[in-house]
């Protein structure tokens, strides 16, 4: 008795207590310099420094921002450059494509924690797949072309075509993979000039990590605001598997007028969306009971049983009516047992 009181009341005081205590948080932001954006569920926070962040979110810097560093609860740092953007733990959309993360543009810059012996379990993007990743490793991904830069460390790069993985190559100290445009790729022993113009600062210098100073704080998130269609449409218009997960995850959205307009103005790049718009189209047709044509006057006529009428001998003005087809009728009260009798025949 006491232990099941116990178990009710632990039961109540976990459904009372706050989302984010439900579910241990991936990591957390531990320098924004500069515009950076959270995007939850289907709200837009601005970060800081200290914010916990959980599968699913999606982070988004400005072209302006120097540097924003997620430091992951295994040990793992992610430095995001300016404009890039990625989601955190995308598993319900990549099933077994585990991924730490998905890349969909930008500098990013990966920090293995020293001595791990698998790395990071996998980066995901439209175009390649990086696994085993350790040490250090710089990508630089934009729609013309593609970096990636084993700083120390090895990885292992898979390119993706039409959804499909090729097969991997292993990447060690000092390998650069280069892509550009629609060109295979390669391996080259040095990064190009060009492709390296743009470095954020930030990549260059050795910083500490910090997320311990923030293991005590509680930091949240600052107000939100409701998601526009063009923030999202990245992820609405993505890959088969985002595409899916996205529909669950912005369907809400659909129900704002301008959000909406968005989403039929490009419904030819989610067609997945398209029972949720126009749920009309997809109800069941009614049936119509199809109706039987009256026969033609001639028709009833013709399959009415005939009838004659004879003139009863004993009443001048009640007719008798007989049927052609074997069945007899008389007069109401009066009973027939012999042939009747004609009038000529009384004369």
């Amino acid at each position: 008795m006491y232990l099941s009181a116990l178990l009710r009341n632990v039961a109540v005081v976990a459904a009372l207590l706050p989302a984010w205590a439900a579910a241990a948080p991936l990591g957390l932001f531990t320098i924004v310099d500069g515009e950076t954006v959270l995007m939850r569920d289907t709200q837009r926070h601005t970060a800081a420094e200290g914010v916990r962040l959980r599968g699913d979110d999606i982070v988004r810097t400005g072209t302006a921002t120097k540097l924003a560093r997620i430091e992951l609860a295994d040990g793992t740092t992610l430095d995001l450059g300016a404009d890039t953007e990625l989601q955190l733990q995308p598993a319900a959309a990549l099933g077994a494509r585990a991924a730490t993360l998905y890349l969909a543009r930008g500098w990013l810059k990966i920090g293995a924690k020293p001595g791990a012996a698998e790395g990071v379990a996998g980066i995901a993007s439209a175009s390649f797949d990086l696994a085993k990743v350790s040490g250090s490793t710089v990508l630089h991904l934009t729609p013309q072309a593609l970096l990636v830069f084993v700083e120390s460390g090895s990885a292992e790069l898979a390119e993706r075509g039409e959804g499909r993985a090729g097969a991997a190559r292993a990447l060690r100290d000092g390998d650069a993979y280069v892509r550009l445009g629609n060109a295979a790729g390669s391996v080259q022993k040095r990064p190009p000039a060009e492709l390296m113009a743009g470095l954020p600062r930030g990549f260059v210098d050795s910083l500490p990590r910090r997320s311990a100073r923030f293991e005590a704080l509680n930091v949240e998130p600052g107000p939100g605001d409701e998601i526009g269609y063009a923030e999202v449409a990245g992820w609405i218009n993505g890959e088969p598997a985002l595409r899916q997960a996205a529909l669950q995850r912005f369907a809400p959205r659909a129900r704002d007028r301008q959000f909406r307009a968005g989403l039929v103005a490009e419904l030819r790049s989610h067609p997945e969306w398209d029972r949720l718009l126009f749920p009309e189209k997809y109800r069941p047709k009614p049936v119509l009971a199809a109706k039987r044509p009256a026969p033609p006057a001639s028709a009833a006529m013709a399959s009415a049983p005939a009838v004659v009428t004879v003139v009863n001998a004993n009443s001048d003005d009640a007719p008798l009516a007989v049927s052609l087809q074997g069945l007899m009728t008389w007069p109401s009260g009066t009973a027939r047992t012999a042939t009747p009798t004609t009038k000529l025949e009384t004369r």
